[in-house]
């Protein structure tokens, strides 16, 4: 919901952010899943004669998505054994999810829905469970100690598909295209349509994706191939994700494609970069792709270190736009542009090494990659010429009716102009107030404190108090919480 603009400190800014761990809007459908369109087709499943065991949303304690994520434990691994058969697009699966207690657990939740369950175990010993649309309570067999680590086994099965998301204009999940590609686009709440999870950025784990498929067909993910095992009718392409990611991020590239090493960009970065490329085409057929070394150093000078091992993009049919899934965004076949390129490889620092605490946060994730859009600009043209674009484009924005404040968009627009194009003032307004040397200093600060883990706008806020000993809460008061958008301070 918007808030009203109202004086805002540090101090509100955390009870804003800490408002849901005690507890999208109910009316939303990604909130509350008997109310999603695709409530008629959810299951219903209980694998128990204990009364006691019933299907209920605890939630993670996020303010927008209220169900999704779930408390007393943190995830720590994800592997996920992927058999597909594209005709007839038909998935046989089990995962592995590795975890430690946080609490006493006699029972614990899971986000997972579509798919039929096949067997879930708890440290190998079947378990009870119960599912009402995206819930899965689980008791397992004995009650699991604080501290103490198990494994949960879900065996798994069904045609995955695409999910309709409130927050979005178009599907989102599972995307099965008419030339045979399949491929994951799952933000912001489709992960657990095709495999089980805490389906929530605060909780983040390490993922080993098996996927495997038909001979001639390519199974990328996430990371790094590190191995492919061939059989006479199928191939297993394992890949290894070393660095924790949310898992509205994890993703698969599944059809003809080839994987195409940029070996230039590679040096130049200093890391693998690995393009899924559709079959029969090259990295020329794509010109900007070879601005991807060169991007990477450019944002390590500003941002600090690149924060993974690998990156590259995948190319797919029918996308239509570009996502920052970890180490390897996908792209629309006409959106492989330089600004896009920019604002996704961006995102591998702000959204992915540091990932959202509340989806209302999302200016943190949007805006900043939005401003790196700006800062390639800045690098490939004049300082003037740079902030007459700025101006402008503040001027523009300024004559567009009913902008919701960046800092509080609506549950079913999370992502609107204002987040992503309002968020980008909101960085260059603070860096007009306080100089190139301090902002950048908290853009590194920021990325390295929270890295490999999530943050909240008053972490982002108070980082930037520290390192300038500047009150800049009326700053992003008027930026994050106004309709209305502010002129930028002289300079």
């Amino acid at each position: 919901m918007i808030r009203r603009l109202q004086p805002v400190s540090r101090l509100a800014l955390g009870a804003l952010a800490l408002c849901g761990v005690a507890c999208f809007n109910t009316p939303a459908s990604t909130v509350a899943p008997t109310n999603s369109p695709m409530a008629s087709t959810l299951p219903t499943e209980a694998k128990s004669n204990n009364p006691i065991l019933k299907a209920v949303a605890l939630g993670i304690g996020d303010i927008y998505y209220r169900d999704l994520g779930n408390p007393g434990y943190d995830v720590t691994h994800y592997t996920l054994d992927l058999e597909f058969d594209p005709d007839p697009n038909s998935l046989v699966a089990r995962v592995a999810i590795t975890a430690v207690a946080t609490e006493l657990l006699h029972t614990f939740n899971l986000d997972f829905g579509q798919l039929s369950i096949d067997r879930l175990s708890v440290d190998g010993a079947d378990a009870e469970f119960a599912r009402v649309g995206n819930e899965v309570t689980i008791a397992p067999a004995k009650p699991i100690t604080l501290g103490e680590s198990f494994i949960i086994s879900v065996e798994y099965s069904g045609i995955p598909q695409s999910k309709i998301s409130d927050a979005l204009p178009f599907e989102i999940g599972w995307i099965n295209t008419p030339t045979d590609q399949s491929y994951v686009a799952a933000e912001p709440d489709a992960a657990h349509t095709w495999f089980p999870a805490n389906d929530h950025p605060l909780d983040k784990a390490t993922f080993t994706f098996r996927i495997t498929v038909p001979r001639g067909t390519t199974g990328a993910a996430n990371g790094t191939l590190v191995e492919q095992i061939p059989t006479k009718d199928t191939v297993t392409w394992v890949w290894e994700l070393t660095s924790p990611m949310a898992p509205y991020l994890a993703t698969v590239i599944i059809g003809a494609f080839d994987i195409a090493v940029d070996t230039a960009s590679s040096e130049l970065a200093g890391i693998p970069i690995r393009n899924i490329l559709p079959m029969d085409s090259s990295l020329e057929d794509w010109p900007s792709l070879e601005r991807q070394g060169e991007m990477i150093v450019f944002l390590e000078d500003l941002f600090g270190p690149f924060p993974f091992d690998t990156y590259g993009i995948a190319i797919v049919d029918g996308f239509k736009g570009a996502l920052e899934n970890q180490t390897l965004s996908i792209f629309g076949s006409e959106f492989v542009t330089e600004d896009l390129l920019i604002h996704e490889l961006a995102h591998q620092w702000f959204g992915n090494s540091v990932s959202l605490a509340q989806w209302h946060d999302i200016w943190l994730n949007e805006g900043f990659a939005s401003y790196a859009e700006w800062l390639w600009v800045e690098h490939k043209t004049t300082g003037k010429e740079f902030e007459q674009s700025i101006t402008a484009e503040r001027d523009n924005l300024a004559l567009l009716p009913s902008l919701v404040p960046p800092g509080s968009p609506e549950p079913n627009d999370l992502f609107s102009t204002s987040v992503y194009r309002v968020g980008a003032l909101t960085l260059h307004a603070l860096r007009l107030t306080v100089g190139d040397d301090a902002f950048f200093k908290i853009l590194r600060t920021y990325v390295d404190q929270f890295r490999d883990s999530s943050a909240t706008t008053l972490d982002f806020i108070t980082v930037a108090i520290t390192v300038t000993g500047m009150d800049l809460d009326p700053l992003f008061n008027r930026w994050l919480y106004s309709k209305d958008i502010p002129q930028l301070p002289d300079h």
